[in-house]
């Protein structure tokens, strides 16, 4: 029985030792795949960060790329920006320097006139006088004269121009005359100036070189009388003066003088006008 006993009990102690050695095999077993397992998903997790860096690298360089390429296109904006500037400056300079020779040139045009079909001349603006506010009044009669100009004329056939006494060289004075009666009554005025050198006195024409749109004749509101101003009546027209080339250098010394006449009158005889006579010089 005994012996029954033994064998029964170390029996189960071998059985006992062969179950833990499977339970432990098993763990093993276990644990490398599970290691194995580990070691694939590190494997797969690092290819991925490999991936993902190669990734970020090619990010880097598309973006290192765009700055680049912004930089340049500063750059080149700056470049064209200098540019643009440089050009406005000059553009505007351009135009400055266009708009002074404009005002210039605007400043030099000629009056309309007839001189050089009239003279059969050679006919060249030589003076222009502005801003002058030459102002005469007589009996309330205004005159104003803000504007001349000079005209040489040469190579003009011998004989041809009464005016210039048969000389073929000769000078035409120009100017713009502003003429107002300011009275509620009729006034009679010839509208005359003159260049005066020493005792000659060279006096203006209304008609000789002036064309008719700026003829005063063709302003006024009497068609029978020139020299009528009605009421309130005001023109803005122009006058010559041909004066010889002694007269012109007379004018340049500073020794002759420019003369607007007086002599307004309420009858067309002229009765009691005066003999009002306001000189200036022309500083050419």
């Amino acid at each position: 029985m005994k012996k029954v006993l033994l064998l029964m009990v170390s029996s189960s102690i071998i059985l006992a030792a062969c179950g833990n050695d499977d339970d432990e095999q098993q763990n093993l077993k276990q644990e490398i795949k599970s290691l194995e397992q580990s070691s694939k998903d590190y494997q797969q997790d690092k290819k991925s960060l490999e991936k993902e860096n190669e990734k970020l690298k090619d990010s880097i360089k598309d973006k290192e790329k765009e700055l680049k390429k912004l930089e340049d296109e500063v750059k080149e904006n700056q470049s064209d920006t200098e540019t643009s500037k440089s050009e406005k400056e000059e553009t505007k300079n351009k135009k400055e320097t266009s708009s002074s020779e404009s005002n210039a040139q605007s400043a030099k045009k000629p009056f309309p006139n007839t001189i050089r079909t009239s003279t059969n001349g050679d006919v060249e603006l030589v003076n222009d006088i502005d801003n002058k506010h030459f102002q005469f009044e007589d009996s309330g009669i205004k005159v104003t004269i803000d504007h001349l100009q000079i005209f040489q004329v040469n190579n003009m056939p011998e004989g041809q121009v009464l005016l210039f006494n048969g000389a073929k060289d000769g000078y035409v004075v120009m100017y713009e005359v502003m003429t107002e009666n300011t009275t509620k009554e009729k006034l009679y005025y010839d509208n005359a100036a003159s260049i005066q050198e020493g005792e000659h006195k060279q006096r203006s024409d209304y008609a000789s070189f002036i064309p008719d749109s700026h003829n005063e004749k063709y302003m006024k509101k009497s068609k029978e009388n020139t020299d009528e101003y009605q009421p309130g009546e005001k023109t803005k027209s122009l006058k010559s003066i041909p004066i010889s080339q002694k007269a012109y250098k007379a004018i340049k010394d500073h020794t002759a003088t420019f003369n607007i006449h007086g002599g307004v009158s309420k009858t067309s005889t002229y009765d009691g006008a005066t003999d009002k006579v306001k000189s200036f010089k022309l500083n050419i």
